[in-house]
């Protein structure tokens, strides 16, 4: 069969016009945008505006980098470093193309210089990388889901649900109706936030993971629902609301915008006719769901929703005007000010806390679990928890040369996921992929994501290659 010969070699990649890659135009564009913000930085100006500006160039530059990607065709869009571009740009510059002027309390200008300048170092960092060919693929063994069929996408579905809730659901009796009326709640309020995890209890709340792998794999059931029974596509739909107004109740953007993510991967990458209204319109409804989610979630997640709603905080809000994302050049700033200069770079230290964070820690009681010198320790935010982007926390592990390193290491990556998960049209493939879309859109928040949020990645590897019977599939 051709798909147990499939060829991963960078020189058969360059061949296959069909493989999504970036074209030289865009990242020259992209580039420009770039340089454009780096070099017409004004110290003399406000915060803000430093920042605005900086957001309009690479955002024109971004603009115009798609077009020229576009020219290939529309699925060549879909791929894992454009999903990094994007978060990464909707984490730091985003809010900028609104009125700001809170920000200006945050940080000097010469610290606004500064967190802009190296955050365009990392924006640089991951056009280039994208470049690179130089990773080696997976075995061949271990991606090649071409003998599983699209029947037992259905079943992981189910398999995926039913761990991903079972802790979630356990606290409440399995009642379903209660279980989304505590969600209306603060957050950690719920009877499953509650109580510290570090027993064998834990181990089943680190199922919780598997959620992130119903968006991605409901999106391709949707997109060939004519394979399957309507019993089975009607469950498909009430298992996503449930999953996206659970995401969207927790108060965490984060994880309501890797639900997104990863539905719009699933989707989007089992198109079969390419047709921009297709594209368009969900990517218009989900963009839309996230700017309300950006505006709204911060604001209720210390009272909950059904207080936000009651207590009339909601049209206060929406009566407001601008929008702000998280400020996390703020935090950046911050770090770039104080390393080295009052603390020292952390180095292994980070390496260290971040590879082991999905280590349960009844498995290894002394594991590290958190840094010497946190990024609130550094802004002063005791009260709160402060993200800073993988920028940020690249510049924490070794200054300037590590923002370089990393961002270069996540455009390669990006680039290898890309090559090796589109070799494959099965539904099964197209599902590990686009858990490849929510790890990379994690990862621009935080490195600290990375480690865990494979996980699920890992278990439907697992179940394909491993325990196959599992998901209604035959041992090859």
């Amino acid at each position: 069969m051709a798909n147990s010969s499939l060829d991963y070699s960078p020189s058969r990649i360059q061949r296959n016009k069909d493989v999504p890659q970036p074209t030289s135009a865009a990242s020259a564009s992209l580039l420009t945008g770039i340089l454009l913000a780096f070099f017409t930085i004004n110290p003399n100006a406000f915060p803000s505006e430093m920042a605005q500006q900086a957001s309009i160039f690479v955002g024109l530059g971004f603009f115009g980098s798609l077009c020229f990607d576009s020219t290939r065709g529309w699925r060549n869009l879909f791929r894992t470093d454009l999903v990094c571009l994007s978060g990464l740009y909707f984490f730091s510059l985003f809010e900028f193309l609104f009125p700001q002027e809170g920000f200006n309390n945050l940080l000097t200008s010469e610290q606004t210089v500064d967190a802009l300048y190296i955050l365009l170092l990392g924006f640089a960092g991951l056009v280039i990388g994208r470049h690179f060919t130089i990773l080696k693929p997976i075995p061949k063994k271990w991606l090649n889901f071409s003998t599983i069929p699209d029947q037992s996408l259905f079943r992981l579905f189910l398999i995926s649900s039913f761990l991903g809730y079972f802790y979630l659901l356990s606290t409440v009796q399995f009642n379903v109706i209660e279980a989304m009326d505590e969600m209306l709640g603060a957050r950690f309020s719920q009877p499953w936030s509650r109580g510290a995890y570090g027993g064998w209890k834990s181990l089943l709340y680190e199922l919780a993971l598997l959620r992130y792998a119903i968006p991605p794999i409901g999106g391709i059931l949707l997109n060939r629902r004519q394979n399957f029974k309507l019993w089975q596509i009607i469950l498909v739909i009430l298992i996503l609301i449930f999953t996206f107004y659970q995401g969207f109740t927790s108060g965490t953007r984060s994880i309501f915008g890797a639900y997104l993510a990863g539905f719009l991967g699933g989707y989007l990458l089992t198109l079969e006719k390419i047709r921009l209204w297709k594209i368009v319109i969900p990517l218009g409804i989900a963009g839309y769901a996230m700017l309300f989610a950006t505006r709204h979630m911060l604001r209720f997640r210390n009272i909950g929703l059904r207080k936000y709603i009651e207590w009339g905080v909601y049209e206060s809000v929406q009566a407001e005007e601008g929008l702000a994302v998280d400020y996390n050049l703020w935090p950046i700033g911050k770090i770039v000010d104080a390393m080295p200069n009052t603390y020292d770079f952390l180095g292994w230290e980070m390496i260290q806390v971040f590879a082991t964070k999905p280590v349960p820690r009844v498995l290894w009681p002394g594991k590290p679990v958190e840094l010497s010198t946190s990024i609130e320790d550094i802004v002063g935010a005791t009260q709160m928890t402060v993200a800073t982007t993988y920028v940020g926390e690249a510049y924490m592990l070794g200054g300037v040369i590590a923002v370089i390193v990393v961002s270069l290491i996540i455009g390669a990556t990006s680039n290898w996921w890309t090559r090796i998960t589109t070799q494959q049209s099965s539904g099964y493939a197209v599902a590990v992929g686009a858990l490849g879309f929510f790890v990379a859109a994690m990862t621009m928040r935080s490195l600290a994501f990375f480690t865990t949020m494979i996980l699920p990645i890992i278990a439907l590897i697992f179940f394909a290659q491993i325990v196959p019977s599992l998901i209604g599939a035959n041992k090859r």
